[in-house]
């Protein structure tokens, strides 16, 4: 079966038509010590939100295996893949050479490969509700070039251990092909001097003059965003 585009698939899922992908977030933070960090959010729908339900007497005389373990992902009701959502690490970049988006055309990012230690969710770069509050190591992220500057197609993969139902086999695989994703900007950490974060991307970000530093308001953790300038129409 084919897999559509901004829909998340899970191997060993009974919803074998995957789900609708409601919230995809990509961005990028500063923090205290100037290390770059890449994050990235996903939320799915509603496990049941594209299933044509039965008549309810039909449901409840179904005790076929496929209805109950439906009826098992719909008590989780959706999933969440994220880096920032349970504060895991995001993916470290790497910023002793300049910071290009032309090169994270075709990039593949590798992160936390197997075997991972599932004592410390904290170190992994994701964490993951699938089934529960699990496990996810094993990556792969694939950055693809579109003709928007800063819009990228990002294609994800990799694997889920049903920790939180006491597993520890990462027997689940993901897949996700999310279109004409922007970048979402680098949040700055709040005890960084202006000038010194303007320094610091002036050195290092290719096509910096793209950006603008943008003052944040009161509700956000960080004082400062760089943000993509509007491109003119």
């Amino acid at each position: 079966m084919s897999k559509e585009n901004n829909k998340i698939y899970f191997s060993n899922s009974p919803f074998t038509n995957g789900h609708k992908v409601i919230d995809f977030v990509w961005n990028a933070r500063l923090d205290q010590n100037f290390d770059l960090w890449m994050d990235l959010h996903l939320e799915s729908d509603n496990y049941d939100q594209e299933e044509e339900y039965k008549d309810d007497l039909d449901e409840i005389d179904d005790i076929s295996q496929e209805n109950a373990e439906k009826q098992l992902w719909i008590n989780y009701d959706h999933a969440i893949i994220s880096s920032t959502y349970w504060n895991n690490k995001g993916i470290k970049i790497e910023n002793e050479t300049q910071l290009d988006f032309n090169l994270l055309n075709k990039k593949i990012f590798e992160i936390d490969p197997l075997p991972v230690n599932l004592d410390e969710p904290e170190s992994l770069a994701f964490g993951v509700s699938m089934l529960g509050n699990d496990s996810i190591a094993q990556h792969e992220i694939t950055f693809l070039d579109t003709e928007e500057f800063g819009v990228f197609d990002i294609k994800w993969k990799g694997k889920i251990a049903n920790t939180y139902l006491g597993e520890t086999d990462f027997d689940y695989d993901f897949y996700v092909y999310m279109k004409n994703i922007k970048f979402g900007g680098v949040k700055v950490d709040p005890s960084l001097k202006k000038e010194d974060v303007v320094d610091f991307f002036k050195s290092k970000l290719t096509h910096f003059e793209d950006f603008e530093l943008v003052e944040t308001d009161e509700l956000e953790l960080e004082n400062y965003i760089l943000k993509l300038k509007r491109q003119e129409e």
